[in-house]
């Protein structure tokens, strides 16, 4: 029972409002990249998001292994300082996009005094093939937590094609992160922050005010495209 309660809670928090129970995860969802902002987010939602994008924890051996993607990404700081922005641990942005959230933050901060708090940004698709290979390795049911069920197929047949000719899991690795790789240049996403310029917002300590104080200085940004998400609450923006 109360593995059944932290199991709900945590999808909550994470964005999945539904059929929480018939999920089951195998595994015991933690600080992840979506899911980096639990406890204080936990809150009842009506219904459930688009993606249910809860990954397994990966373990240091897990993240260092092969395939390696080098997207030359920074820790949302550009040009080696600290931006006056609070992002969460762990999060991490292409440096054309951290100087855009640094140009956005300044603009937010003349009109409301206040600083943003980003809570996801890019994930890369070598990360996203290793914690697919393990979600469908415990036993996940892959195709009930995102919402592209083709671009699942495809990723749960490359599974199933390694593991039918005993391929080691490193190779069925390689193989899930080709298919990932080739859905990116088709610009197919399975989870919204495989696109590079994807940036996540806190908006849950925002005022009405502020809600539209951000929205007319991301619309003066220009090239930025703006979602307000509920589950938990949160702006996703899509740099270019």
């Amino acid at each position: 029972m109360l593995r059944a309660l932290f199991l709900a809670s945590a999808l909550l928090a994470a964005g999945c409002g539904r059929d929480i129970e018939a999920l089951d995860l195998p595994w015991t969802p933690g600080t992840t990249d979506s899911a980096t902002d639990t406890a204080r987010d936990r809150r009842d939602v009506s219904a459930a998001p688009a993606d249910c994008d809860i990954l397994p924890p990966l373990s240091p051996e897990e993240i260092s292994g092969p395939p390696h993607e080098p997207l030359e990404l920074t820790r949302t700081s550009p040009n080696a300082s600290r931006p006056p922005y609070v992002t969460l641990p762990d999060v991490i942005m292409p440096d054309d996009v951290a100087s855009r959230m640094l140009q956005i933050d300044a603009a937010y901060f003349r009109r409301t005094g206040k600083h943003l708090t980003i809570t996801s940004g890019t994930r890369d698709a070598s990360r996203q093939a290793k914690a697919m290979v393990k979600m469908l390795k415990l036993g996940a049911d892959v195709m009930r937590l995102y919402r592209n069920k083709e671009a699942v197929r495809e990723i749960k047949a490359a599974y199933d094609a390694g593991r039918a000719a005993r391929r080691p899991e490193g190779e069925i690795v390689t193989s899930v992160y080709g298919v990932l790789r080739r859905q990116i240049e088709r610009k197919v996403y399975l989870s919204a922050h495989l696109r590079a310029g994807a940036v996540d917002v806190r908006n849950r300590d925002m005022t009405a005010a502020d809600k539209k104080a951000f929205a007319a200085t991301v619309a003066e940004a220009g090239g930025v495209s703006l979602l307000e998400e509920t589950a938990p609450p949160h702006f996703h923006l899509e740099v270019d």
